[in-house]
């Protein structure tokens, strides 16, 4: 129990996550999708990260548990839904490990031709650089075999380094070379559109960048004193990721006048921004940041995501082979089987903005299970002393839920097909792997979520084919977003279950430390 992370290498953990491969392309992305209008998309993300988070803030410092936010609609609902939100949120991090080591190869690729190879248009990494990121994961998942205060403190050097270059390069690319009458000049605004703003939130990365908040939540039982840091944990790396995502998105506005054609290299697009500008000797620099950032970040995934899967296995089978652990008290079995499940997404896949977009509105998705446990909780559980207690619980719970269903709606209409045909196919897997009688009877336990998605996916549909015109349809998305939180709280678990939850949690006896 000694051996504990600090409130200020918890903060690192969040930023860390936050600046993996988002910095290196969702500025850029977000540039092209919006113009000028990717400031405002910064503003509007970093409130809904702050909004969202909340929630789990107050949860968290009262359940501060392995597996964060993923395990805590286990305490206030069935467990067939539980199950669903753990599983979602394990792959959703999964497939953080092969994007960030492809980011790394992508940018090795600039110097080593072989890395990568062009298909259709496309970048994509060649056998050899599938067979490198293999490489890193798999070293990476053996340094988080050892203790997490090892990793923690790997990491606050790391995200020192990370937070700094970005920032520095931003600020001489826009003092030195940049003009400020390119920000408010035509070229700029041509993509300008309030649609475009909100648009580039998911399609660009955006929401991606940010979803780094939550690995402080994730590590909540191993921080030394948990309701103080909790909400350092998540203020902290929002205000710092926006600053750094800002200033990179404001280099492109004063430095390319909205000509992204000028780039030699889009593939990298901070790279050809120094050449454009003729900072070659920024070059080495930028590209150990476009290396170290990422793998920092994969170091960080690598740890969040063992312990989700080492929840998974808490929730749905106590003493299988997923829960065991080894003499550093690292989840080892959990550790090397996300190891091979991420290499396995190395193989083909979308372009990077297009496998973003899909991740976002997985991730967004199982963002769902704070707002609605801060309700259930509260209206179940009104007693429970909350180190972390929000105001307003209502306003920010369902204000919550709401900007959570915009976020996956924003993904768009091809996505949230995807989604539905994911958590269909998740629905099945747990069916057989819990041996269930009767497979309705799951679909019994959660069709409010299929519901829920299906009427996200109509109204993206109706919108695609111009029956329902912006902004209209994202008041019917808020509105659903209103009516689907009241029904998943309604649903909540009786308040005697809720406490014999509440006391299993608190009887814990595996701790990560």
């Amino acid at each position: 129990m000694d051996k504990k992370i600090t409130t200020f290498q918890l903060c690192l953990l969040s930023t860390g996550g936050m600046l993996g491969c988002g910095w290196l392309f969702s500025p850029f992305y977000g540039y092209q999708t919006a113009g000028i209008g990717v400031l405002y998309s910064w503003v509007i993300t970093a409130i809904i990260t702050i909004i969202i988070g909340l929630s789990f803030a107050e949860v968290c410092s009262l359940f501060p548990v392995v597996g964060g936010i993923y395990r805590l609609i286990g305490i206030t609902h069935n467990k067939d839904l539980a199950g669903i939100f753990l599983i979602l949120g394990w792959l959703s991090y999964v497939v953080y490990l092969p994007l960030e080591a492809q980011s790394v190869i992508q940018y090795l690729g600039f110097w080593l031709p072989s890395l990568v190879t062009e298909i259709r248009g496309q970048i994509e990494l060649s056998w050899a650089g599938i067979c490198l990121a293999a490489v890193i994961i798999l070293s990476i998942t053996w340094f988080n075999t050892l203790l997490i205060t090892k990793v923690a403190k790997a990491n606050s050097l790391i995200s020192m380094w990370k937070i700094l270059i970005p920032l520095v390069i931003a600020v001489i690319a826009i003092l030195g070379y940049g003009h400020w009458s390119y920000f408010s000049g035509k070229a700029n605004m041509v993509n300008f559109s309030f649609e475009n703003v909100l648009l580039a939130v998911t399609s660009s990365g955006l929401a991606f960048a940010f979803s780094g908040f939550q690995n402080g939540l994730i590590f909540a039982n191993q921080v030394k004193d948990p309701v103080k840091a909790l909400p350092y944990s998540l203020f902290m790396p929002v205000l710092i990721g926006f600053t750094l995502y800002a200033s990179l998105s404001s280099l492109y506005l004063a430095c390319l006048n909205g000509n992204s054609d000028l780039l030699m290299n889009t593939t990298a697009p901070l790279l050809g921004v120094l050449s454009l500008l003729g900072l070659n000797w920024l070059f080495t620099i930028l590209f150990i940041d476009a290396v170290v950032a990422p793998l920092g970040t994969t170091n960080v995934y690598v740890a969040a995501t063992s312990r989700i899967l080492f929840s998974v296995g808490k929730e749905l089978s106590p003493n299988s082979i997923l829960t065991k652990i080894n003499k550093n008290n690292a989840p080892i079995v959990a550790l090397w089987i996300n190891a091979f499940i991420g290499i396995m997404f190395l193989f083909p896949f979308p372009t990077w903005k297009e496998l973003v977009n899909f991740l976002s509105s997985i991730v967004v998705f199982a963002y769902l299970a704070g707002p609605v446990c801060v309700l259930a909780l509260r209206k179940e559980q009104p007693s429970l002393e909350r180190g972390f207690k929000l105001s307003h619980p209502n306003l920010v719970s369902y204000a919550g839920f709401i900007c959570c269903s915009w976020l996956i709606y924003w993904s768009g209409v091809t996505n949230l097909g995807y989604l539905i045909v994911i958590i269909l196919i998740v629905v099945i897997g747990y069916f057989f792997y819990n041996r269930v009688k009767v497979l309705s009877k799951t679909i019994g336990n959660i069709w409010y979520l299929l519901f829920y998605l299906g009427c996200l996916w109509f109204v993206s549909f109706l919108h695609l084919i111009k029956m329902i015109a912006f902004p209209f349809d994202n008041f019917i998305i808020g509105c659903i977003g209103y009516l689907f939180c009241h029904i998943l709280v309604y649903y909540r678990l009786p308040s005697k279950q809720i406490n014999i939850n509440i006391n299993s949690l608190k009887q814990e006896s595996c701790k990560i430390s």
